[in-house]
């Protein structure tokens, strides 16, 4: 069956943004230069401040934008609103105490407006929790997940669509263990349902299904000893991990993991890891195991968009019979902040290609006859950052399968229209 392993190895991270976050360096990109402009044209203007902390930081320059507010806080120290800026982005580093103490003069220095003062309170228990070690945070998302399938001529029907509920939660919490490497401990999971009429993966046109997919982990995050490389770490997981297609059929299975995550220079992240899942708990599929790697990397370039590649790969194993199944995918993505409207969004974009190809048990036989397909996919993905706290998302994506068999070949077309509140 194809079901990829959806296994949480690390702890999710929260990228910051507010309407009054600024940022910036000279030559990045043209919303940048433009607020770099307006910020020179006006120094005492907090609108244009802000407007160039927020584009810095979306571009991931937060080295630029604590230095620009922090020489805008030399001439005017008592801007309360910039001190709260400051501490967002030194909380964003990890720089606690730094944050501490800029949120806290500012609130002392006063002019913060009613919801600007909520929100520095709000960060100041933020802050002091990660003083004490304890970070956490809960995204709750709910949206409408839709979909229009076209089937190879010949098939049991031509072609399907529908519309249903989306909803997910996910979280993690994780506690700084005090070492000098940063080492921690993580717990993590999340809980995703849709109503599907159409499964791909149980190649069986027809029929309601309800697909769950839901995970939980607890991580060790492991500083390692480095030479000239920005950052070097190791995460050992045990995790749970359950996909639930229908009545019949449930993959459920619990494992282990690990992944070393290399940054050898600020822009760049590599990373590389793998795993085993007992599968024996499951009901209706033909695997008992898996075994599951993985590679990939990401590149930051100076105009604040990414670079990202990875390679996913799946081997499943049955008693006496040995392998009976095996997967493999590639993905290429490309994206970054695209518009920063102020006081009213911020717009990330991306677009990912994919290419696969599987060899597994067809459930809708129910002997564990193989059957062989290629898929490639294209998704484009926007978010629309509203405040610091909530976003809206528009995912669509194209996919074309074909399969080894005749009148089997389908292409797929999905949406995802869906809005996000994150809590910390």
């Amino acid at each position: 069956m194809q079901s990829s392993s959806r296994t949480i190895f690390g702890f999710a991270a929260a990228l910051l943004f507010s309407g009054v976050l600024p940022a910036g360096a000279q030559g990045l990109f043209t919303a940048y230069d433009d607020a770099f402009s307006a910020r020179i044209a006006s120094p005492a203007d907090n609108g244009t401040l802000a407007q160039f902390v927020t584009v810095a930081v979306n571009a991931g320059q937060y080295d630029q934008a604590i230095s620009s507010i922090e020489q805008y806080l030399i001439q005017y120290p008592r801007d309360a609103r910039a001190r709260l800026a400051a501490s967002r982005l030194y909380y964003h580093v990890g720089s606690y105490e730094l944050a501490r103490r800029q949120v806290q003069y500012g609130i002392e220095v006063g002019g913060l407006t009613a919801g600007e003062q909520q929100e520095a309170v709000r960060l100041l228990g933020r802050i002091d929790r990660a003083l004490r070690g304890v970070t956490w945070e809960l995204a709750l998302t709910g949206g409408v997940f839709s979909a229009f399938t076209n089937f190879a001529p010949g098939g049991a029907q031509d072609e399907e669509s529908f519309v249903s509920p989306y909803g997910r939660a996910e979280g993690f919490v994780r506690w700084d263990l005090g070492t000098p490497s940063a080492d921690a401990l993580v717990l993590s999971g999340s809980l995703t349902a849709t109503e599907r009429f159409f499964t791909e993966d149980l190649s069986v046109p027809g029929s309601d299904k309800t697909f769950v997919h839901g995970n939980a982990a607890i991580t060790w995050d492991k500083g390692l000893p480095n030479s000239g490389i920005d950052s070097l770490r190791l995460l050992l997981s045990a995790f749970t991990v359950t996909d639930r297609f229908d009545s019949d059929i449930q993959e459920t299975g619990i494992g282990l993991g690990g992944r070393f995550l290399v940054r050898p220079t600020v822009e760049t992240t590599l990373f590389a890891g793998g795993g085993y899942i007992d599968l024996s708990a499951s009901q209706g599929i033909f695997a008992d195991s898996r075994v599951f790697y993985e590679a990939g990397g990401s590149y930051r370039f100076r105009n604040g968009r990414a670079l990202g590649l990875r390679f996913v790969g799946s081997n499943d194993f049955a008693s006496g019979s040995g392998e009976i199944g095996r997967s493999y995918s590639g993905e290429v993505r490309y994206g970054g902040l695209l518009m920063n409207v102020p006081d009213l969004f911020a717009w990330s974009h991306q677009i990912a290609f994919s290419a696969g190809h599987s060899d597994i048990p067809d459930l809708s036989v129910g002997i564990g006859t193989n059957i062989k397909s290629d898929f490639w996919r294209i998704a484009s993905e926007s978010d629309f950052q509203l405040t610091e706290a909530q976003k809206i998302s528009v995912d669509l994506a194209y996919r074309e399968t074909t399969f080894a068999i005749a009148n089997r070949d389908r292409k797929s077309f999905e949406m995802l229209m869906s809005y996000t509140l994150t809590l910390n």
